[in-house]
């Protein structure tokens, strides 16, 4: 079983002091990471003030000292994995080895649009994302890489100076569809998923484990990660409830959890007050500690 961690989403939708303030306060309060998220604009609110992913994660990086850090989670609409890839390095160096390499094959609907990128099928971006994957890991791993794939591909990238993190930093894969599963399954140290419902984590964790077994890789290398808050399923409303709910996810098999600081879901999805952060740092990082060992 893998130990308890529990980080934060910071949304980069602040005044850049405000972000700071926020991320070293979160450290300061005991979290084991802090992530940022990689739209265009806050797919929920378009046109909110909003800062660039990669440069953004690269403050985060410069600013902390203990916390991992990461995207959560990198959307492969964004950018090409070769440019993603050498960001991440720089990222793992920034941070002295703290990083955790999030991607997900989903995005926002606001995302393609504003990238000046057509919509994809499921099916192209179920591929796209097993070749955006593989390349990412070859890039973190090797020291030339050529590939050449359906829809990416690179002849001769040079990849020094490598990763701080061997054989590659952590890899964080979001993925719900059968197609994304079986490239968590191959690639993946974390599994992450919003839900919706603990229902369907189960059923997509199950279908995770079958994937690993045709692999033949053990299911239990793979931790689960799930982001609270997003969807009434996994709202909260007080520092007590985000323990209740921790407890429920965790006997499901889910080890990391994600919260949002300050407390954020979408519309019609009962939320916590800011204060309820401060309840949590202060009492219930330490009692789930000591609970879910």
């Amino acid at each position: 079983m893998h130990r308890l961690l529990v980080g934060t989403l910071v949304l980069p939708n602040e005044p850049w002091r405000d972000l700071v303030t926020r991320w070293r306060r979160l450290e300061d309060g005991g979290v084991d990471s802090i992530w940022s998220c990689d739209h265009f604009t806050n797919p929920h609110r378009p046109g909110q003030s909003w800062f660039e992913a990669a440069t953004s994660l690269a403050g985060l990086a410069a600013t902390t000292n203990r916390v991992r850090v990461g995207l959560l989670v990198g959307a492969i609409v964004s950018r090409s994995p070769v440019l993603f890839a050498k960001e991440a390095q720089t990222v793992d160096h920034l941070s002295g080895g703290r990083l955790e390499l999030g991607l997900g094959a989903g995005g926002a609907p606001t995302d393609q649009p504003m990238w000046g990128e057509d919509d994809w099928s499921a099916k192209e971006r179920a591929e796209r994302f097993a070749e955006y994957v593989e390349v990412v890991d070859r890039l973190c791993r090797e020291d030339d890489v050529t590939y050449d794939g359906s829809w990416y591909r690179t002849s001769g990238a040079a990849t020094s100076p490598g990763f701080v993190q061997r054989p590659r930093p952590p890899f964080i894969l979001a993925a719900h569809s059968l197609g994304t599963l079986k490239v968590a399954a191959r690639f993946a140290d974390t599994w992450n998923t919003y839900g919706p419902t603990l229902a369907a984590a189960r059923a997509n964790s199950e279908r995770l484990d079958d994937a690993c077994v045709r692999i033949e890789r053990d299911p239990n290398e793979i931790r689960r990660a799930v982001l609270l808050g997003l969807t009434e399923a996994t709202s909260w409303t007080s520092a007590g409830h985000f323990e209740d709910v921790v407890h429920e996810w965790f006997d499901a098999g889910f080890t990391e959890f994600v919260f949002y600081d300050p407390p954020y879901g979408r519309a019609g999805v009962p939320v916590a007050p800011p204060d309820a952060i401060d309840d949590l740092l202060s009492a219930s990082l330490g009692r789930l500690r000591r609970e879910l060992r």
